[in-house]
């Protein structure tokens, strides 16, 4: 599993380097899309980044105009974290077609019904503990 980790972490850089991004840029503009705004300490947690590391994306990618921090309304010591119109349109028009085509090349060696029972036994992997 750690191989097979390593090597896909690999694929999935591949993928953002022609964009100048990196895979936690992408884990954290997927979030932020998915969620909405949200502080950084949210996102360090639930993606499992440093705070200081995470500090660094936000940087990054407010430097390149796909987030900008503003102040939480529900809590003013704290800044939440948003997309910018340009991030949600390089999200789901370049980055997110990159990284299904880079899945879909690590995945290549698998057939169809393998992929499906691959995907499944991996959701029940993760997701399965949940129920316990």
């Amino acid at each position: 599993m750690s191989k097979a980790n390593n090597l896909f972490g690999g694929v999935f850089e591949s993928a953002m380097e022609p964009f100048g991004l990196r895979s936690k840029d992408f884990v954290v503009l997927m979030a932020v899309d998915a969620l909405g705004p949200q502080s950084q300490q949210q996102l360090a947690r639930a993606h499992d980044i440093d705070r200081t590391t995470m500090v660094s994306v936000v940087d990054g990618l407010e430097r390149l105009g796909l987030v900008r921090r503003s102040r939480d309304p529900d809590d003013r010591r704290k800044y939440a974290v948003a997309l910018t119109a340009e991030g949600q349109s390089l999200l789901r028009h370049k980055l997110e077609p990159a990284m299904l085509a880079a899945l879909d090349d690590f995945l290549s060696p698998l057939t169809p019904d393998e992929r499906e029972q691959f995907n499944r036994l991996l959701w029940r992997l993760v997701h399965g503990r949940d129920r316990a």
